[in-house]
């Protein structure tokens, strides 16, 4: 019976959620632990916590819900789910998907400015600040790609370690043009198709070993990809939120509504009827007249 008082559709539901929340922390870690100063940089770190802190909150009501149908027993919204019950539950998974629907918009239309202006800052501190070189150069090694709109913004860019790069180029002559020829016309190693080649004397040699488009768009496309990913996902966590809590309340009202009805009709406690009742009680006997009427007729019947 009370297998029966979880629809099908509870029960796909509930199995769904619970597979949105643990690959959702799965993905959201590993986005932290492999790209997590690409996810700063591009400002989209935001929207990844927002991910994994939702997935978190909703793993204990999903684990309740798995347990109730494993064990066959009914899902019921007052349940009590560690601290809370289970519609309070669900309603502040509803609340922080809809703040992350909220997050995920201002990131679309910002995207652009957010993005330029930060590839932008770590190729102007690319020689001086570490962490925007090492990011740069995943970047660039990652996506194929190369300065900002294109390989030729190196060009302008003061982005050479001069002890480290020149060290074939003699003391004296590291002030001499021949230093400033191979800055204005060369890109650093990251920019390269392959583990060699050849990234300087660009207008002399050609740009045949290196990637040649710039990094902005692809990294603006990638994120504007992934944010309406999440997007989708927050949604479909709403609707599927709402369809759960929506049948299970729905569920109880009918179970409670028959009760009333059957409590209603049941006039047992009304009218107790006596198994043991004699029909030889006189209490049978409504009138007296009645009753010499009847034993006239018997007494001409027998004559």
């Amino acid at each position: 019976m009370n297998q029966r008082l979880n629809s099908p559709i509870v029960i796909w539901i509930s199995l769904v959620l619970w597979l949105i929340s643990v690959l959702a922390i799965l993905w959201s870690l590993i986005l932290f632990f492999y790209v997590g100063d690409i996810l700063f940089f591009t400002g989209t770190d935001i929207v990844n916590a927002v991910v994994l802190l939702i997935a978190i909150i909703m793993l204990p009501p999903n684990f309740y819900q798995l347990h109730a149908i494993a064990h066959g027993n009914k899902i019921e919204y007052k349940a009590n789910v560690f601290c809370c019950r289970l519609w309070t539950c669900i309603a502040w998974v509803i609340i922080l998907n809809i703040v992350g629907i909220i997050v995920c918009i201002q990131r679309i239309f910002s995207c652009q400015e957010v993005t330029s202006s930060y590839l932008t800052n770590s190729i102007r501190q690319y020689r001086t600040v570490p962490k925007h070189r090492q990011f740069i150069d995943k970047l660039q090694w990652s996506l194929g790609c190369c300065g900002l709109k294109s390989y030729k913004d190196w060009f302008s860019q003061d982005w050479h370690d001069k002890i480290r790069d020149y060290e074939w180029i003699s003391t004296n002559d590291r002030n001499t043009n021949t230093i400033k020829s191979v800055e204005t016309d060369s890109v650093p190693f990251s920019c390269c198709k392959s583990g060699s080649c050849v990234s300087s004397y660009l207008k002399e040699l050609g740009n045949h070993s290196i990637n040649t488009r710039g990094c902005s768009n692809i990294v603006h496309n990638c994120i504007i990809v992934s944010i309406i990913m999440h997007l989708v996902m927050f949604i479909t966590v709403i609707l599927l939120e709402i369809l759960l809590l929506k049948h299970i309340m729905h569920k109880e009202d009918e179970v409670s509504g028959f009760k009333k009805i059957t409590n209603k009709f049941n006039i047992s406690h009304i009218m107790s009827v006596n198994d043991n009742f004699e029909v030889s009680s006189d209490s049978y006997i409504l009138n007296e007249e009645d009753s010499e009427i009847d034993s006239s007729n018997a007494y001409c019947d027998e004559k």
